[in-house]
């Protein structure tokens, strides 16, 4: 029995779009994995009056799923909650004028009477769910962070019960005097009792990093940092998607799944996305997501990656010599975010033994083809730990399963997670790079690829 006799193609893509995310953040509880901790802690911290909610991490790790996930938790039915995003053109005051504007836009229930009274006013300007108001014209009326706090207290007012802000990539804007803004603004409306809660989040490794060291702001935010999932998470992810479609998964491909994904949430959605489509269009029964399209489907994730992402790869591996492509696989290895020099020298031999033809690179060689990785020309793919010399961790921490889908692609498999006797949960924290329990014993982690998984 296949999905493709079941299901036509327009039906099964709409299906998978709601049961994988690649593209967009999760929304609903059903669909975030192994964030529950966090979603308590969110909940509990939102009882406080002028509490609001700030995520922090590593790219990738689904910062904006949690924050819009608790969004709508916390979002009275009345409504939607409120969707804005920093980016490099963006100042406080665009920000703030953006939230004004769609304030009004987002009730799901309004009747005659209910629209006829959603209208605001700020200075010269007067607008309605009818009539609109550039975003741009009224920022351009906000002066102080008061006109702001104003603005906001009449979106409080008009838009729901509840009503929430979620600000996503808050890090990508600019100035850095324009986020600290939005340090006194939450004071102001604390002291002012405005009934809005902001949702923000951004890449940095601390709250402070990124908000500024505004010591009477910090009252007013719950800060969360988000590791990487955990391998509970990450498993089930693949069996829920495949499940959904009445397919189960080979229990070691899941695992490589999860081991290969590095524990962000975007690889394993983008990696089982990928393995349905190839059962989708399999010509033969296909009940289990098996080998043969874990291999097919990793592929064309790798094609489709986030061009991003592979940049830095591609200018540290392309047009180089064939080593390079070793080297670089060999720093993604292991469990640890942060690694030495002979370590990773470790691994490369490992690897080069299951590549044909190719030399072994002496220690000095090699060591100069990692201190390289650290150049913009070979993509800036590693960064020194200051004042450790020998010790290196990824630029980019994503950048790095993107890395293991490279070599496993090429049937090289890295190692994750030491196998332990029994399960033991470590908590996440993505500077040190502990994030979740061990591999059990039993699973399969250096498969060796014969010619029967290629014809299978």
């Amino acid at each position: 029995m296949t999905i493709h006799g079941h299901l036509a193609e327009d039906e099964f893509g709409k299906k998978l779009a709601k049961v994988v995310s690649v593209a967009h953040p999760i929304r609903s509880i059903q669909h975030l994995k192994g964030r529950d901790v966090f979603l308590d802690g969110i909940r509990q911290a939102l009882y406080a009056d002028g509490r609001h909610i700030f995520v922090f991490g590593d790219r990738g790790v689904g910062k904006s799923s949690l924050a819009a996930t608790a969004a709508y938790q916390y979002q009275s039915s009345d409504a939607e909650p409120i969707f804005v995003s920093g980016s490099p053109d963006d100042t406080f005051n665009t920000i703030i004028a953006n939230v004004a504007v769609q304030a009004l836009g987002r009730s799901k229930i309004e009747s005659t009477k209910q629209t006829s009274s959603r209208s605001m006013e700020f200075r010269t300007f007067k607008w309605s769910s009818d009539h609109e108001v550039s975003a741009l014209d009224l920022a351009d009326q906000i002066k102080t962070v008061s006109d702001a706090t104003e603005l906001l207290k009449q979106v409080a007012a008009k838009h729901s019960e509840k009503p929430t802000v979620v600000l996503d990539e808050f890090d990508t804007i600019p100035k850095k005097e324009d986020r600290q803004r939005f340090a006194s603004l939450l004071k102001q409306m604390g002291d002012q009792s405005i009934n809005l809660k902001f949702f923000i989040t951004g890449i940095g490794q601390s709250c402070e990093e990124l908000l500024g060291a505004h010591q009477s702001a910090h009252r007013q935010l719950s800060t969360f940092e988000l590791p990487r999932l955990d391998w509970e998470a990450r498993r089930e992810i693949v069996t829920e998607a495949a499940g959904a479609f009445g397919l189960e998964v080979n229990s070691d491909v899941n695992w490589r799944i999860a081991m290969i994904s590095d524990g962000f949430p975007y690889y394993v959605h983008l990696i089982v996305e990928k393995m349905l489509w190839q059962a989708f269009g399999s010509p033969s029964e296909c009940d289990t997501l098996s080998w043969q399209q874990f291999y097919d489907g990793l592929r064309v994730a790798i094609a489709e990656t986030n061009a991003e992402l592979r940049r830095p790869y591609e200018k540290a591996v392309l047009q180089r010599a064939a080593e390079y492509e070793d080297v670089v696989w060999s720093t993604a290895d292991g469990e640890d975010l942060i690694r030495s020099t002979k370590d990773m020298l470790v691994s490369y031999k490992r690897i080069v033994q299951k590549r044909e033809g190719r030399p072994v690179l002496e220690s000095a060689k090699y060591s100069d083809m990692v201190r390289k990785l650290k150049q913009a020309t070979h993509g800036a793919v590693l960064q020194q730990i200051p004042k450790r010399p020998g010790l290196y961790t990824y630029s980019e921490k994503m950048l790095r399963g993107y890395v293991r889908m490279q070599a496993e692609a090429n049937h090289v498999e890295l190692s994750g997670e030491t196998p332990a006797p029994r399960q033991k949960m470590s908590v996440g924290n993505s500077r040190t790079g502990a994030y979740g329990p061990s591999i059990p014993r039993g699973v399969d982690q250096n498969r060796v690829i014969g010619d029967e998984d290629e014809k299978s």
